[in-house]
Parts: structure tokens; sequence; C-alpha cells
């Protein structure tokens, strides 16, 4: 349990940055024309991403959930063990894909994807948390 905590701790902080740099970039014409914005918006996206993923595979060996198939399936196995709820899906599954572009299409990451996250999706991840958090760490420590 402290290790899937630790990783959330993770990605609560890596939201925070892209929170805090959310506040400060104003049009997607100016996030576009900030290479530290988008570099800085990449990065933390992406450990956030793999962090969730991290937890969630964490989870599926502790309670010998079926194995996943790929990134996008971690997510899938969650939801149909009650874990994560099927809105919870809508954002998840696509965000694995999203960390695939990130890891290894440097040249097909599309800005307007990255600054939707940034200003639409953030609270998607709180929600992913809260979500371990109710229905997994708390369920598994009574």
């Amino acid at each position: 349990m402290k290790l899937i905590e630790k990783k959330m701790k993770i990605v609560g902080e890596r939201v925070e940055r892209l929170k805090q740099l959310s506040r400060q970039i104003r049009s997607f014409s100016e996030y576009q024309a900030s290479q530290d914005a988008k570099d800085i918006s990449e990065r933390n996206l992406h450990v956030a991403i793999e962090t969730c993923l991290d937890i969630a595979k964490i989870i599926i060996s502790q309670e010998s959930l079926k194995e996943p198939n790929d990134n996008k399936g971690v997510f899938i196995v969650l939801a149909e063990a009650g874990i994560l709820s099927e809105t919870s899906l809508v954002f998840l599954v696509p965000m694995a894909g999203t960390r695939n572009i990130l890891v290894h299409g440097y040249d097909r990451i599309e800005d307007i994807l990255v600054y939707g996250v940034l200003k639409k999706h953030l609270n998607d991840f709180m929600i992913f948390l809260r979500e371990i958090r109710d229905n997994y760490l708390n369920r598994n420590t009574k």
C-alpha cells in the first residue's frame, strides 16, 4: 500500500505543476509559441500517465486480476474489478495512448491534444486518485 500511496503523491505533484502552468498560459497560441511550456507539459503529463499505469499494474498484481493486453487494458481491468468508474475510462484509456505518443512519437505530438489536457482534464487525474483511494486503498485497510 505504501508504494501505491507514494506513486499517488507523484501523480498529485505532477498534476499540480501542470495546473500552475495552465494558470500561466492564457491561450493556445501562447502555448504553441513557448517551447518551455510544451516541454514542461509533455514531461509532466508523461510522468503522470506513466505513474497512473504503474499504480494500476501494482493493483492488478496484488489482486491477481486478469493480465491486460496493453496499457489501455490496464485501466479496463480495474474498471471491471469495480475500482475505476466507466466515466474514468473515458479519460484514462486515451491517456494510455497519449503516453505512447509522448514516449515514442515525438514527431507526432499534437500541441492541441496536450493543451486540451492542460486546460480541461487535469481534474480527471484527481478523480483517478480518489477512486483508487476510495475503491481500493480504503477498502483494503479496514
